[in-house]
């Protein structure tokens, strides 16, 4: 399976990673004194292992991994179809989400091939294992485990990133202690209940914030193929694993003719999804990445794949969690709970895209003005979906999302031709 969506995902970029090979310094963050820095094991002079420019089979089994903690956040919807179940899983999510996207730098800079680094990414992921497998009472009985499991997951990346990043440095210290704040704060929150548990893990997300938009990072350094690659390959594994979910829940009930077209339909929205971003924007981004000024080459990448895809993966949570209804009565009005996750999902999907282009410099008045009529109509479904049949819905949303793809996708080949013909004419 990791294979097949390696093929899918990494089709197609040969190109764009000769390009990243021939011009290594634009992926290069500046340090303190002016000076490009190149990744140092521990004190010694001889770089760490160049990472290579496509997403490896390690990083897949990775990754699948991780999206079994995303997917689980579905069961909290299940339990608390309301306002403190979206509440709680976006706090998790968050949080989580920032520790994977710094696996993900991590992996950008440094081969995974040898034995100490797959040694230590085993246990990272043992982490994220326990930590999928306490999610849904996270905010409960499971919440010590989950946080103990994020401190494992935050000292095995920090264990190698000072094994490559000679001397620490300012932005890793910063980075350290903001995590490692987070996750004492998460294991604090294992002893709490009510209140002070949601102050505890909102400040533990706040940090991530506060990191992100304050922090220095002169001596990051970042891949743009590689990181851009590997945060298309959660996306597309995440849709992948939601509709797995589906298929177990559906179970051995006979396949009758509704049964099969709310499958097939819940399919094509999963399709809708996944246009929206693989159309155009994992080029716009590694195209963003590889021509911004090095200074700003993080905290764009943090903006992108931190702030757009929260919403992203939030939304495809809440789709999955909507679903799960359609698929058990395809023919009947779908619960104000149910037509919420629907359409709010769909909804929250579309202002993650939104927010993605817009840090990628990819986004334009025409695209904005589509992504806020889509969003309003998902509003109005969202509102109206309770009187709706449940498949009725789901079409839909499905002709919102196919119409936004498209609209964007001619929006960006216009442009691009534009680009073109004003170069040929200079």
């Amino acid at each position: 399976m990791s294979m097949i969506l390696y093929n899918l995902v990494g089709g197609g970029r040969s190109a764009l990673a000769s390009s990243v090979l021939d011009h290594p310094t634009r992926l290069l963050a500046e340090s303190a004194d002016g000076r490009h820095t190149e990744p140092m094991r521990g004190d010694h002079l001889a770089p760490a292992p160049a990472p290579t420019t496509r997403v490896t089979t390690f990083e897949l089994f990775f990754d699948l991994v991780f999206v079994l903690t995303i997917t689980r956040l579905t069961e909290v919807l299940h339990h608390e179809p309301d306002v403190i179940g979206l509440l709680t899983v976006f706090l998790i999510l968050g949080n989580i989400w920032w520790m994977y996207a710094g696996y993900g730098w991590l992996t950008s800079n440094r081969a995974t091939s040898s034995l100490p680094s797959r040694l230590l990414l085993f246990v990272a992921m043992g982490g994220f294992l326990v930590m999928a497998i306490a999610t849904p009472n996270a905010f409960g009985a499971d919440g010590l485990a989950f946080g103990l499991a994020y401190l494992v997951v935050v000292v095995v990346h920090l264990v190698i990133t000072l094994s490559f990043q000679r001397g620490g440095g300012r932005a890793v210290m910063q980075a350290a202690v903001s995590n490692l704040g987070s996750a004492v704060l998460l294991i604090i929150a294992g002893f709490v209940e009510g209140a002070a548990d949601w102050w505890l893990w909102g400040i533990a997300a706040a940090l991530h914030v506060g990191l992100l938009e304050f922090g220095r990072y002169g001596s990051f350094s970042l891949l743009a193929a590689h990181f851009v690659e590997r945060h298309s390959v959660v996306l597309i594994v995440a849709l992948g694993e939601s509709m797995v979910a589906l298929g177990i829940g559906i179970g051995d009930r006979v396949l009758d003719p509704a049964l099969l077209v709310a499958a097939l339909m819940s399919l094509g929205l999963a399709a809708a999804l996944w246009s929206l971003y693989f159309l155009d924007l994992d080029d716009d981004a590694e195209r963003s990445l590889e021509t911004a000024p090095s200074e700003r080459v993080v905290r764009i990448a943090g903006r992108a794949f931190g702030y757009g895809f929260v919403p992203l993966l939030g939304g495809i949570v809440m789709i999955s969690a909507g679903l799960a209804e359609v698929l058990e009565h395809p023919l009947d009005r779908l619960s104000p709970s149910g037509a919420a996750f629907l359409a709010g999902g769909a909804g929250i999907y579309i202002l993650g895209i939104a927010a993605f282009r817009q840090a990628v410099a990819a986004a334009g008045g025409i695209q904005w003005l589509a992504s806020g009529a889509a969003t309003a109509v998902c509003i109005v479904a969202m509102w109206r979906g309770a009187a709706l049949v449940a498949l009725a819905e789901v079409a839909l949303l499905g002709v919102i999302l196919f119409g936004l793809a498209m609209i964007s996708h001619r929006l960006r080949q216009r442009l691009r031709q534009d680009a073109r013909g004003a170069v040929v004419s200079d």
